[in-house]
């Protein structure tokens, strides 16, 4: 071991084609040997072998060439205290921020992912329930987990990729390796073409046992996809016209099948029923959701995600952060998800109101009012109505129908 670097010192026969004897390759891995295994110097070692301390440099440099010797450096994330609380204090949640480097996307990614990792080691507590997403950072950070206490993993969505490395059972199976609990992967696609054929297989034996677990996760980890700049695996993976459907909606974050505009509102939960997903009520319902997600390009994503109230940390890059704190303040949405019925956050309420020759239809989705219908010259008293139920502290169904009563009674 030298200077806190993991060596791996291992004959490789297909790297070898620069070492032309067997006594070379020999003489190479065994002043690689003494080098980094026994702390010799290139002198003590040049002793041993018979030969000068610069023919003993030239071994070492061989042996890096040829893959005789491979180093790994591991260690802490590199984490911005400054940029940590700064961010925390401006985004108003709780943030880890992590030098990426020099701005090279899978260096960023690996950086995030272990910042994640170690986040999660050190506060993942014995019988929790950890839900996880997909992701290409979210696979960095199940690579580096080394030990989490004895946890229950769960997948929060159907595969959207049959890409392996790609894949959110992947990614389950990676990190079940850190832990003694049981796993409980979704083997199944996560786009499904109609909502009879997600209830089918919502209804299969293995999808349904990770269902039900849905309303015991404790911990929820999650990636972050931009619509707007498009970055988003989903977005790409998704039948064309519920792409399009959703971008006229306005939708420019996903976390999960979840769909934010630009506010952070919740929108599109039709398409979410019809994916093999966790929903947004359950989501919402969940007392710990880390976003893990980095670079400017995902900024105003991010940004929608945390102003949702949807997310309770956040992990992310030196790059993002900077970005993040030359724009303005957030104070995210009261997620209040434990004070929530079960049945408030299952159902859809519908709701018909008219007012001389005015009619609006709207419904109730989790948290949200989705306009199906109101006409351009939609009278002001019922906007105000909106406005009043929207700025109600910890809305429901009952408070959206007096307000809407109140309109109708003008």
């Amino acid at each position: 071991m030298r200077d806190n670097k993991s060596v791996t010192v291992e004959p490789k026969r297909a790297q070898m084609s620069a070492l032309a004897t067997v006594a070379e390759r020999r003489m190479v891995a065994e002043a690689a040997r003494l080098y980094y295994l026994q702390d010799m110097s290139k002198t003590e070692i040049g002793e041993r072998l018979g030969v000068s301390r610069f023919k003993v440099a030239r071994l070492l440099e061989a042996a890096r060439a040829d893959g005789i010797v491979t180093i790994n450096i591991k260690g802490v994330a590199p984490v911005s205290s400054r940029l940590s609380q700064a961010l925390s204090a401006h985004w108003g949640i709780p943030a880890t921020v992590v030098d990426s480097g020099g701005g090279k996307e899978a260096e960023a990614r690996r950086a995030i992912g272990e910042a994640a990792a170690e986040l999660m080691s050190a506060t993942i507590r014995e019988g929790e329930v950890i839900g996880l997403a997909w992701g290409r950072t979210l696979t960095a950070m199940a690579d580096h987990l080394t030990q989490l206490p004895r946890v229950d993993l769960v997948q929060l969505t159907g595969a959207v990729t049959a890409d392996l490395n790609e894949s959110p059972v992947a990614l389950v199976r990676t990190a079940s390796n850190s832990t003694e609990g049981r796993a409980y992967p979704i083997i199944a696609p996560a786009i499904v073409g109609d909502l009879a054929a997600a209830q089918a297989l919502r209804r299969h034996p293995d999808v349904r046992a990770a269902l039900e677990l849905f309303g015991r996760i404790t911990t929820a980890v999650i990636a972050v996809g931009s619509w707007s700049p498009a970055v988003s695996q989903l977005m790409v993976a998704m039948p064309a016209p519920d792409r399009a459907a959703l971008q006229e909606l306005g939708v420019r974050a996903e976390v999960a099948g979840i769909f934010f505009d630009s506010d952070g509102e919740i929108i599109g939960e039709e398409y979410t029923n019809r994916y093999l997903t966790i929903s947004a009520g359950q989501m919402q319902r969940i007392p710990r959701v880390v976003a893990v997600a980095g670079g400017t390009i995902k900024l105003q994503a991010v940004r929608a995600v945390v102003r949702s109230g949807l997310v309770t940390e956040l992990v992310t890059d030196h790059t993002l952060a900077e970005s993040a704190l030359r724009g303005p303040a957030i104070q995210p949405r009261p997620n209040n998800p434990v004070d929530k019925p079960d049945s408030q956050a299952k159902s859809t309420l519908a709701f018909r109101v008219s007012a001389g020759q005015h009619t609006a239809t709207l419904r109730w989705h989790g948290r949200s009012v989705v306009v199906d219908h109101a006409p351009k010259d939609t009278p002001q008293t019922l906007a105000a109505s909106l406005r009043d139920f929207a700025g109600t502290p910890n809305p429901t169904p009952q408070t959206l129908a007096a307000s809407l009563r109140d309109f109708a009674g003008t």
